[in-house]
């Protein structure tokens, strides 16, 4: 499926679990399927955002934007993962006033709506999982993130159905605050993993993790004799860039096209879609590392 037609798909299905779990936490008196609700709130903003970005990163380059508005799909994670953290702590103060001033619920309607929810989230999920697809290789951040938020939710939906069951087992209605708690928790450890992804690519981390052994391995290459300046960061989560220097053997000098066209090769089989090269045919003094 067409990514922003998925993402359309998800962001309406996601709509439709946030009435049916606000319906279903509100009859029924849960903590728990109120706190998804407000997750699946996460979901929204995170397919949102996704459609968004999708739409102004196809935006072609500008005298001023050479390389587009890919960034902005950065930016709208990096909002995303901030966003969850309020919501978080939304949910734990509603659990903390449940543990406080406890009460029963209505196991049988909490189940049954929760089951709703994950039949939906399953859903969207496979919706996302065509619309990433459908790019083959490159994984959209935007995408993903959303993936991520859908299959979180349905793992605290069926939490949500374990709690209720719990509670009409044993009567203990702390257990319905406590999985709220729970997923309270997992909008957490969203937010830190989405931010921490976006953040990366703002600081313009090399996505490898080597980037000292990659240089020496680019500097053994026929015809060259060092690699410096060597510099890889990423515009956003499928567009990778990268610029060094290579100094010239005798026998490079003699062919540098072939040389040039060596290490290109080379980046790209390693994934990097922009390499900036330049051929010294003697190095520069003093040399930019910034390893």
């Amino acid at each position: 499926m067409e990514p922003r037609r998925a993402l359309f798909v998800a962001l309406s299905l996601s709509i439709t679990i946030l009435a049916v779990e606000l319906t279903g936490g509100f009859l029924f008196r849960s903590t728990a399927l109120t706190a998804d609700a407000l997750h699946v709130v996460t979901d929204i903003l995170a397919v949102a955002f996704s459609l968004v970005a999708l739409t102004v990163s196809s935006r072609p380059p500008t005298n001023s934007l050479t390389y587009g508005y890919h960034r902005f799909e950065v930016v709208a994670s990096l909002v995303n993962g901030l966003s969850l953290l309020g919501i978080a702590l939304v949910i734990m103060y509603g659990a903390y006033l449940r543990f406080i001033s406890p009460a029963s619920i209505g196991a049988l309607g909490t189940i049954t709506f929760a089951a709703v929810a994950v039949v939906l989230n399953v859903l969207s999920s496979r919706v996302l999982e065509s619309a990433q697809a459908s790019l083959r290789d490159d994984q959209d951040l935007n995408i993903s993130s959303a993936k991520t938020h859908v299959f979180g939710d349905a793992l605290a939906s069926l939490a949500v159905i374990a709690g209720a069951i719990g509670v009409s087992l044993t009567g203990l209605t702390y257990l319905d605050p406590l999985v709220a708690v729970l997923i309270g928790l997992l909008v957490v450890r969203s937010a830190v993993g989405i931010t921490m992804q976006g953040g990366a690519i703002i600081l313009e981390r090399s996505p490898f993790k080597d980037v000292a052994g990659l240089q020496r391995r680019l500097g053994s290459f026929s015809g060259v004799s060092d690699v410096h300046d060597l510099h890889i960061w990423r515009i956003c989560s499928h567009i990778t860039v990268a610029s060094m220097h290579a100094c010239l053997t005798p026998s490079g000098k003699a062919d540098p096209s072939a040389v040039r066209n060596g290490l290109e090769s080379e980046l790209g089989r390693l994934g990097m879609q922009h390499v900036t090269i330049q051929l010294e045919d003697v190095c520069c003094v003093p040399k930019h590392e910034h390893l």
